[in-house]
């Protein structure tokens, strides 16, 4: 019963994570990963993919795959009800050449060497094998396990044995100004009624003009871009 109750919470803070509501703090970024994945993805050849999500304790995007998968192996240094494999992203367990895809979401600023991580994604990958992976730009600390946060040029650098780096940010300067006025009265407001105050009153209010300015494409300024998304090809 544990179990299933385990497996339940996981799926639901994947279903968040995938459809975000407006009282969630992150509405913005997340709504905007989901479509920038869709496209990716869409685009990806073959339908027997074997696919390997790196930090897959959740897995909000495994639904994106539809029935192109053949197999779908989650590691995690955490071990849940949806996670395969135990494992650090700076030492995968597999053999090179083996996986179509690779998803790395929100990973890279909680791994201690990037580049190590980076590197065994690239072995793993086969030829013409894609990551597809966002990172932390510009946000308050979420976790002490935290170690890094990513300009392009960094990622373009932790990259350099990937081809075809598409770099996008997930949104403006303007949607990650909106984005942090959430986060700060979300942390802020602690106490458990704050709390649920805010994600009922401000939080949506800040979402929904933060998305009605970002869909006026007013500015192309990422200087406080949240989070970039992120496709390589190997």
């Amino acid at each position: 019963m544990a179990i299933v109750s385990e497996r339940t919470d996981l799926r639901k803070t994947a279903h968040g994570r995938l459809h975000p509501s407006l009282g969630n703090p992150n509405f913005l970024v997340l709504r905007s990963r989901r479509i920038i994945f869709e496209r990716w993805i869409s685009q990806l050849e073959g339908k027997d993919l074997k696919i390997l999500d790196v930090g897959g304790r959740y897995q909000p995007y495994r639904p994106l795959f539809g029935n192109h998968v053949a197999q779908y192996v989650a590691c995690d240094i955490l071990k849940t009800e949806l996670v395969d494999v135990v494992a650090n992203g700076e030492l995968l367990p597999f053999a090179a050449n083996t996986f179509d895809a690779v998803i790395a979401t929100q990973v890279f600023e909680y791994i201690s060497c990037p580049c190590a991580a980076a590197e065994q994604i690239h072995a793993v990958l086969k030829p013409g094998g894609s990551l597809l992976m966002s990172a932390v730009a510009m946000a308050p600390r979420f976790g002490d396990e935290e170690y890094w946060r990513f300009t392009p040029r960094g990622i373009r650098s932790i990259l350099s044995a990937f081809d075809n780096v598409q770099i996008v940010a997930e949104t403006s300067s303007i949607g990650g100004l909106f984005r942090t006025a959430n986060l700060a009265t979300h942390t802020f407001a602690h106490f458990g009624i704050l709390r649920k105050l805010q994600e009922l009153t401000i939080c949506p209010c800040l979402n929904f003009f933060g998305l009605a300015i970002e869909n006026l494409k007013l500015t192309r300024n990422d200087q406080f871009a949240p989070n970039f998304s992120v496709l390589a090809f190997k």
